[in-house]
């Protein structure tokens, strides 16, 4: 039982500086004279973990938020779950189920790579995709390289795996731009991408570079700025790996991506199509012709030597849950659960 004398203290913590913001309330907080409410919404799209620390209790949707403040992982909430946080305790109001749909982007891309969802490391789940991704390909090059910050751990992965050597021709200014993808604006969005990216020439100049992405959400910021400046220092080649497959269908829950057109293989298709169609099926298999043509067409809209995406099935192995606890819905445009 906790110390009541004094009470224990009540945190809710946020999301750390460079991860991404859920604006999409799949989970709640109430405060009350009675303590504190807290519940992770019925498919657990999103994470909710509870910390102890000597009669002490934290609630933040990232795990890293306890590391450095001495607190430990108690739980991790289950979706559907309440929890009352008083004097007295923890105490359960609504079970939780074990049917959830977690959102399968956070340990690509959305998610801090210190955190831990359903006790998985977003760190080791991105190097999985890095080893995954230099499995499938037979691209010889110089060295391998990830765009900063959420690119650097598939960067790693494929390093380890392929034997390459991992270097930095592209640094991050640390002062902070945020996430270039989530600004209302494609104003804003390029300003971000051209001041948060410094190029090395020394390491670039002459090199046949491996680049690992998260992902190609609209890849105007990879086109015009992050592959751009390789060119401009002197790169010899540019393959460009994303650990995701193409992003075809516009978040529900969030605001990554709003409309459907700004996607980069929803362009590719409507190029190819000469129309807009609502039926991409085809498209969505690796083995099928339309998905080739798709995705040359985008390789060349970026300006890149080689594109070569992350099959889906790999991507859901590295991550290390059943597929059918996960939310694939950015990819597959489908849910396990309606």
């Amino acid at each position: 039982m906790p110390p009541t004398n004094p009470p224990p203290a009540f945190h809710i913590m946020a999301k750390p500086s460079g991860s991404a913001c859920n604006l999409n309330c799949t989970y709640c907080f109430f405060l009350k004279k009675e303590g504190l409410y807290a519940a992770r919404d019925h498919f657990g799209r999103t994470p909710l973990v509870l910390g102890e620390r000597k009669g002490e209790y934290a609630i933040a949707t990232e795990s890293c938020s306890f590391s450095n403040l001495g607190f430990r992982i108690k739980k991790y909430l289950d979706p559907g779950e309440i929890v009352h946080v008083s004097a007295a305790g923890i105490k359960e109001k609504s079970k939780g189920k074990r049917t959830n749909q977690i959102c399968a982007f956070l340990w690509i891309y959305a998610g801090y790579p210190a955190s831990n969802y359903e006790g998985i490391s977003v760190e080791l789940v991105r190097e999985r995709c890095g080893r995954a991704l230099a499995k499938n390909d037979n691209i010889k090059a110089d060295l391998i390289a990830g765009v900063p910050d959420s690119g650097v751990g598939h960067a790693i992965g494929y390093a380890m795996e392929s034997g390459l050597p991992y270097r930095r021709p592209l640094v991050k200014y640390s002062p902070g731009y945020g996430r270039s993808y989530t600004p209302p604006s494609q104003e804003i969005r390029d300003l971000v991408a051209t001041m948060k990216l410094i190029p090395i020439k020394e390491v670039i100049q002459g090199n046949r570079i491996i680049l690992c992405e998260d992902s190609i959400v609209r890849g105007t910021q990879l086109k015009n700025f992050t592959v751009k400046k390789l060119w401009e220092c002197g790169a010899k080649e540019v393959h460009v790996r994303p650990a995701c497959p193409p992003l075809m269908f516009p978040c529900r829950f969030a605001l990554s991506t709003r409309t459907t057109e700004e996607l980069a293989a929803r362009k590719a298709i409507r190029a190819i199509e000469k129309r807009n169609i609502k039926e991409v099926r085809e498209y969505l298999n690796h083995r099928s012709k339309k998905y080739h043509q798709m995705v040359d067409w985008i390789g060349k809209e970026l300006r890149v030597t080689t594109l070569k995406y992350q099959k889906i099935d790999d991507m859901v192995e590295a991550i290390g849950l059943p597929r059918e606890k996960l939310c694939l819905y950015c990819w597959i445009g489908d849910y396990p659960i309606p």
